[in-house]
């Protein structure tokens, strides 16, 4: 089976991984699987940013992995998932405060099944560079996407700028909000029918030396403080001591999120504007360490909030979607990589499965002549019950992010009450309920999902057949 990946972000490095070491080895007379990753960014070792090596890197700012994005690493590699641990600081909790500085609400941020097993809060660029050092440097070829089609023989083809083109029996899609495999996906390849969205929310941040954050009033959590004109953020990202949340390490970082109507020009952007309107919305919060910051703020990064449209579909003709490239999620979910995450290895589990009942149940029809109809049947199967099982769990964090993410936007003096108001009862309830949200937001299981989906699919065809 000849499989590409397009996109060697987190999702695309993470589903070569779990592929690579999950598929079932074809039989002897069948040739081995062959996958390949296409880049359009270099993404060689000389890429790679001096994080590799323990050291603190700002590039690409932070991302905060889940504890079900970590489950899903430690499955993956555990050496990958220790080496995260440790450049990046664990969080055990969030701290919901208002522009008085009042504590509204406070948030586990911990597996409700496994205590040790915080949120990692940690460089992305560092989370790469941990991927990026697991694979060799053949597995990915730097080459720009033009298009994807479907061949007349039924194969998908990837075509690229330089004309050069490569088919496949599957083409994983692992190319962002801006995925080019999608437009194929969702339509006939000539355009995006699903562009990404813009929020209307923009963010800018940067990194801020630890000593800023009180070591006994911050250990252990993400401070998040909302006020009437947006959304300010801070906490530590670097641990001295990886199995102690209470010994910063020198890196902390802060964002801020604000409602802008019109799409900034990421790449013409005016810093002193910027500051100036960072200090003029958050001058009168009292929080003593926003104060500090937005005095002394060096802007590193602005962002504006891009979300992919729901899709009709994520699959089909030998295509398949994965992480932004199906649903970029709002920052405010807090599950953009884990998300993409859980999708590299369910994606691998389900088609380990197919391929391993197809090479069982038809070695007597496994020829040269027939197995690719064989493989093609295991890659529809797959990537059906990939989306089925994906699909409803996405969109109910969608949901939720897009929940949270409002809070951040203008609001009139008695919209700012309410709001207040329902972060502090959600703080009352949430306990009261049990955590039902956590355990099935940070409790969720791939490798369990999985199962149960493999389970019901296998009752359905036996139903079906009596």
């Amino acid at each position: 089976m000849k499989i590409v990946i397009v996109g060697a972000g987190i999702s695309g490095i993470s589903v070569f991984t779990f592929l690579k070491k999950l598929l079932p080895i074809p039989p002897a007379h069948l040739p081995p699987h062959e996958i390949l990753i296409y880049e359009s960014h270099d993404a060689s070792r000389r890429a790679k940013s001096a994080a590799s090596a323990g050291e603190f890197s700002p590039i690409g700012g932070v991302l905060g992995i889940a504890p079900n994005g970590m489950k899903v690493l430690w499955d993956l590699n555990p050496q990958i998932a220790a080496t995260i641990s440790a450049l990046g600081y664990p969080a055990s909790f969030f701290q919901l405060r208002n522009a008085y500085g009042w504590l509204l609400a406070r948030f586990n941020a911990m597996d409700p099944n496994i205590s040790t097993q915080r949120t990692i809060m940690c460089s992305r660029q560092a989370i790469w560079d941990c991927l990026r050092d697991s694979i060799s440097d053949d597995a990915i070829t730097q080459k720009l996407v033009k298009e994807v089609s479907i061949s007349a023989n039924g194969r998908p083809r990837v075509k690229f700028f330089d004309d050069s083109t490569v088919e496949a029996d599957l083409v994983i899609g692992a190319d962002g909000v801006k995925s080019i495999v999608k437009r194929t996906v969702t339509g006939d390849g000539k355009k995006d029918n699903y562009p990404p969205t813009y929020e209307g929310l923009v963010g800018v941040g940067g990194f801020i030396p630890s000593s800023y954050l009180d070591t006994e009033k911050h250990k252990d959590s993400m401070t998040m403080t909302f006020g009437p004109h947006g959304f300010f953020g801070y906490g530590p990202v670097t641990s001295a001591d990886k199995n102690s949340p209470k010994t910063f390490g020198p890196r902390a970082f802060w964002w801020s999120n604000y409602e802008l109507d019109q799409l900034p020009n990421t790449k013409a952007i005016d810093k002193d504007h910027i500051r100036n309107q960072l200090q003029e919305r958050h001058h009168t919060w009292k929080d003593p360490v926003i104060r500090k910051i937005i005095s002394d703020v060096e802007l590193d990064s602005i962002y504006p909030t891009f979300t992919t449209p729901p899709l009709p579909r994520w699959e089909g003709n030998g295509l398949v979607l994965i992480g932004d490239a199906a649903h970029a999620l709002q920052p405010s979910s807090g599950q953009g990589a884990s998300q993409a995450l859980e999708d590299a290895q369910t994606l691998a589990l389900l088609l380990a499965y197919h391929l391993r009942h197809a090479y069982d149940s038809d070695s007597d029809a496994m020829n040269r002549a027939l197995y690719s109809t064989v493989e093609s049947t295991a890659i529809r199967s797959a990537t059906k019950i990939y989306c089925d099982l994906r699909k409803p769990r996405v969109e109910r964090i969608t949901q939720y992010a897009k929940r949270i993410g409002d809070l951040k936007r203008k609001k009139s003096v008695f919209e700012e009450w309410i709001m207040y108001f329902f972060i502090w009862l959600m703080g009352m309830l949430i306990p009261l309920m049990g955590g039902t949200w956590n355990r099935s937001l940070y409790g969720y299981d791939v490798r369990e999902e999985v199962a149960k989906a493999i389970k019901a699919e296998s009752e359905g065809i036996g139903e079906g057949t009596d």
